[in-house]
């Protein structure tokens, strides 16, 4: 049994919660579609996470496969979300497919060849395009988007970095990470409030 990291993940599991119930749930379908896979796949993983640190071995199998979930196609759906956020745009919804489409192809691949290569680059091609689309809203005038993009990228950035620069005798690097990507999926929340503002 891990406390801290059952908490931790616990607050990031009410966090996409949150931002689900007061943010995406209003838009769209296709467009809610896009932004709930990136984050309920990260919610259910926390909350799978939970039941890990409480003691219950197994569920680290299941919070594995989300977390692999959202950094795929909840990469894809970011990317596209966050784009169509800053033009002011909703998903049609063939889009809105094809990119799922792209995103679940590359989530069986990395699920069946366990080539986890395959999962970084992803993650290194998404975080910085979700960075430029967020810096070009800024530059197109779509300030709030912009900004609270370029938030939600800053602190996944330092959430995948933590343990390199969070000593283990201050903070728990696992812990700072959770409460990072929960601050990060907050930031997403307010940037997809903003997808029609």
């Amino acid at each position: 049994m891990e406390i801290t990291h059952a908490i931790s993940d616990s607050v990031l599991t009410l966090t996409g919660i949150y931002v689900f119930y007061q943010y995406l749930r209003k838009l769209e379908f296709n467009t809610c579609l896009l932004w709930q896979t990136f984050v309920l796949s990260i919610t259910a993983a926390a909350f799978f996470g939970v039941i890990r640190f409480l003691g219950y071995a197994p569920a680290k199998i299941v919070s594995g496969f989300l977390q692999h979930l959202a950094g795929t196609a909840g990469a894809f759906c970011l990317v596209y979300a966050s784009f169509l956020s800053v033009q002011r745009k909703t998903a049609s919804r063939n889009s809105t497919y094809f990119v799922l489409t792209l995103g679940f192809i590359t989530f069986g691949i990395v699920q069946v060849t366990d080539n986890l290569k395959v999962l970084q680059i992803v993650s290194m091609v998404a975080i910085p395009l979700v960075l430029v689309i967020g810096i070009f809203g800024l530059i197109k005038g779509r300030s709030a988007v912009g900004s609270w993009l370029i938030s939600g990228v800053l602190a996944l950035i330092l959430a995948t970095y933590s343990k390199s620069f969070i000593p283990n005798n201050i903070l728990d690097p696992i812990d700072v990470y959770h409460y990072l990507v929960a601050i990060s999926l907050f930031c997403f929340g307010r940037a997809a409030r903003h997808q029609m503002a």
